[in-house]
């Protein structure tokens, strides 16, 4: 039962004010020191050896590449193709910025790198033309969250190295959770705004419409290159991650122009601290679950929930509500780690398929970014609009409550998951 030392331990750590990765990396540690059951070397030959993966190379890449597609001007154009695309609806400043989301999800891989590229923009627009405030940021907040489903992601990148799943699989799974987000984030949008009494935009003529798709064009020729050289065989997730930095390059620089020489090193300096506290979590993320496998936790854990329940139904409902409970107050990317070599046992027992999983943890994690109170997006989304996050939090409750409903499907749809991998394998 040295579990339940381990885990009293990390929350106990959990609820202090250190960070929540020092958190997870001091578990193991103060376990060794109250038992000296473990050898020190094995805990931190553990954080530094997990580091060493091929896959994790696509982390720092995928990174880099969303930071220098927001700074070189793709998400300006994504967002004016996105205005004459759907501008025209009632509240169409909101529904465009979930469309404008959606197609800056599948250039930069992040849920941050979204919110703010289309926020920047979008967020002063829709509070000039007399949105609320909060709602404003409720809906950048919302539909950031698309970033980490439609590919690429980075939180697939996690989700394949600790479950062994193909990466290029779990990217193509992605296309079609990420698109049934993206259109009931912009069906409850379209609601609100015949509720509120929102402005409609006016129709743009079909001669601007085509000088926006070709001035946007590069930009979304962005997920094609990567996809496409990944399930061609071209490339590996890694090769494609390296490839979208030099295209996102390429174009903010030589294409938009909107990329200066010297924002470069701040780029690299801002991706070097993510990718870094990103590998720190990693690392002791992997320490952590070491402890726990050696201690048995796994095998008890499914025991037990398998005898709640011989329902495979139920055995879903129950991991949904403990993903949406443990979302609240954990980053995604920890959660993830912790959670998957938990629960994918338990699932394999009842016939889940690993790449079905893989999308259900990550549409029900991607909803703790944009929920208190640690939500990236809905920081980003507060800042952005000038608004407590307790206000966009309000705002937020019937995005959220859509975003469940999607969750739903996917998870007892399976299709929703498998059926694009599976056309693109034959």
């Amino acid at each position: 039962m040295n579990f339940v030392l381990i885990w009293g331990l990390f929350l106990g750590l959990s609820v202090t004010a250190i960070p929540l990765a020092f958190a997870i990396g001091l578990t193991p540690l103060l376990f060794y020191l109250l038992t000296g059951k473990y050898s020190l070397t094995v805990i931190f030959q553990s954080i530094v050896s997990v580091n060493e993966s091929f896959t994790l190379l696509a982390l720092p890449f995928f990174v880099l590449a969303g930071e220098l597609m927001g700074a070189g001007g793709m998400g300006k154009r994504i967002t004016q193709f996105a205005f004459a695309v759907v501008g025209w609806f009632p509240g169409g400043l909101a529904i465009m910025s979930v469309l404008a989301s959606m197609i800056f999800a599948g250039v930069s891989g992040s849920a941050a790198a979204d919110a703010a590229a289309v926020g920047s923009v979008m967020i002063p627009a829709m509070i000039k033309k007399g949105y609320d405030r909060s709602y404003a940021s409720a809906v950048i907040a919302s539909a950031g969250t698309i970033g980490v489903i439609i590919p690429p992601s980075i939180p697939m990148v996690l989700y394949a190295f600790v479950s062994g799943v193909s990466l290029g699989d779990l990217f193509i799974a992605g296309v079609i959770p990420g698109i049934l987000v993206g259109l009931a984030l912009m069906l409850c949008a379209f609601i609100i705004a015949l509720r509120r009494g929102y402005p409609t935009e006016r129709l743009i003529s079909l001669r601007e419409l085509c000088r926006t798709f070709v001035d946007c064009l590069p930009a979304l020729l962005t997920p094609v290159i990567i996809l496409g050289g990944i399930f061609t065989g071209i490339v590996t997730p890694t090769e494609a991650a390296v490839i979208a930095v030099m295209y996102a390059l390429i174009v903010g620089r030589f294409i938009y122009r909107d990329l200066a020489w010297a924002d470069i090193p701040k780029l690299l300096l801002k991706t070097g601290e993510i990718t870094a506290v990103m590998m720190f979590i990693i690392g002791a993320g992997d320490a952590l679950s070491w402890a726990l496998t050696v201690e048995n936790f796994s095998t008890i854990f499914s025991q037990w929930i398998v005898s709640l329940t011989q329902s495979r139904l139920m055995i879903l409902i129950l991991i949904n509500i403990f993903l949406l409970i443990l979302g609240g107050p954990m980053p995604l990317a920890p959660a993830l780690l912790l959670t998957t070599p938990i629960l994918l046992p338990v699932v394999k027992q009842f016939g889940v398929d690993p790449l079905h999983f893989g999308m259900i943890v990550v549409c029900n994690l991607a909803i703790s970014i944009c929920s208190p109170p640690v939500g990236n997006t809905l920081f980003i989304a507060a800042k952005l609009a000038r608004v407590t996050v307790e206000r966009t939090s309000i705002a937020l409750v019937p995005f959220i409550a859509i975003n469940i409903v999607v969750l739903l499907l996917v998870t007892y749809y399976p299709p929703f998951s498998l059926w694009l991998p599976s056309i693109l394998r034959r």
